[in-house]
């Protein structure tokens, strides 16, 4: 497949650039002759604009494919309406826009919708868990549910600071699981004043009636994962998560760490490579009627470009079976027309 990826922004200016460079590696990396332009390629398998508002009737080719985003007036949806009947295939950029574009009378069969990518570039922000207490020889800090704490969390999204003396055994076995720490074995007001403003949640697991750092990072507006009981339970509002045992702590700690997860994956498959997978997919079915059935493990791409009637037969079929799968919606708009036009007379009796 030749593919000629067309811009009109300056590559290197913003959004619209990166999409193109960052296709155009990837669809170099799968093999395919690609190239970027400000014109199309009537040569070309693909034309793939990277905004719809660059297309021109006029220089139509056998195959146009528009990204098209950001539909926020009626001046656009007119220039798509417009252009329907000259580009193959519009691609959307959410399936808001698509069953928008829809519902305003853009046939259905020229659009489907394929959510962007990221770089995967980026850190993960690791949530600082903050410390401010000495370790007492009785274990009445519960000490020993830090050390618990290390084997389940995910040191990815945690980091901790700890200020008071004896954690040493704790922290080793931090960082032996991978966590980053940043210990004081000893008290600097000052510095304490800062280490508090920079946590994103305040730790406290004793039960010996409350702890002064709990008052200073209430204070700071710091969430809270502090024992409930004593002077902590007096400060109405004050306790972001509430525990008395080890039980509690973990799930307190289960449902940030799942929290914070559930964001990340959000966009896990959202990825470059999956990106150009999706518009070859759809490409490849309107050239050639070759359906990749792996579209099905996502909503958007070939799947979302797929009438509910396709949808349903080709989920009972393989991909070798497109076929069959053309007898099947012939028989099957046949027998429609069919049951329709004996309704008809019937009624009409």
């Amino acid at each position: 497949m030749k593919i000629r990826i067309v811009c009109q922004e300056d590559l290197y200016a913003w959004i619209l650039g990166k999409f193109a460079l960052r296709m155009k590696d990837c669809f170099e990396k799968k093999g395919f002759n690609v190239d970027i332009s400000k014109n199309p390629d009537p040569s070309a398998d693909v034309n793939h604009y990277i905004i719809y508002s660059d297309y021109r009737k006029e220089n139509k080719t056998n195959f146009d494919s528009l990204m098209i985003t950001h539909i926020d007036n009626l001046v656009k949806l007119k220039f798509i309406k417009e252009n329907v009947d000259y580009f193959r295939v519009g691609v959307c950029m959410s399936r808001e826009t698509m069953d928008w574009l829809v519902n305003n009378g853009v046939p259905k069969n020229k659009l489907c919708f394929i959510d962007p990518a990221h770089d995967g570039k980026v850190t993960i922000k690791k949530s600082i868990v903050g410390i401010t207490c000495r370790v007492q020889s009785d274990g009445r800090k519960n000490e020993k549910y830090l050390s618990q704490l290390a084997d389940v969390l995910d040191p990815r999204l945690f980091k901790f600071k700890i200020m008071g003396d004896s954690w040493e055994a704790q922290i080793e076995k931090l960082l032996k699981n991978g966590f980053e720490v940043e210990y004081y074995d000893h008290f600097i007001l000052d510095k304490y004043y800062e280490l508090i403003s920079s946590l994103d949640y305040y730790l406290y697991m004793g039960m010996d009636e409350g702890q002064m750092g709990f008052l200073d990072a209430a204070a700071a507006g710091v969430k809270t994962i502090v024992t409930e009981q004593g002077y902590h339970i007096d400060a109405i509002g004050g306790i972001s998560y509430p525990f008395v045992d080890y039980d509690g702590l973990l799930k307190a700690f289960s449902k940030i760490q799942g929290d914070r997860l559930s964001i990340i994956n959000s966009v896990k498959y959202w990825t470059w490579n999956y990106y150009c997978d999706k518009h070859l997919q759809v490409w490849n079915y309107l050239l050639n009627g070759n359906i990749d059935e792996s579209c099905y493990s996502y909503p958007d791409g070939l799947h979302s470009l797929l009438d509910d009637k396709t949808q349903s037969i080709l989920t009972y079929k393989k991909n070798k079976g497109v076929l069959l799968y053309n007898t099947i919606l012939q028989y099957y708009n046949k027998t429609k027309d069919k049951l329709l036009n004996q309704h008809n007379f019937r009624h009409s009796e």
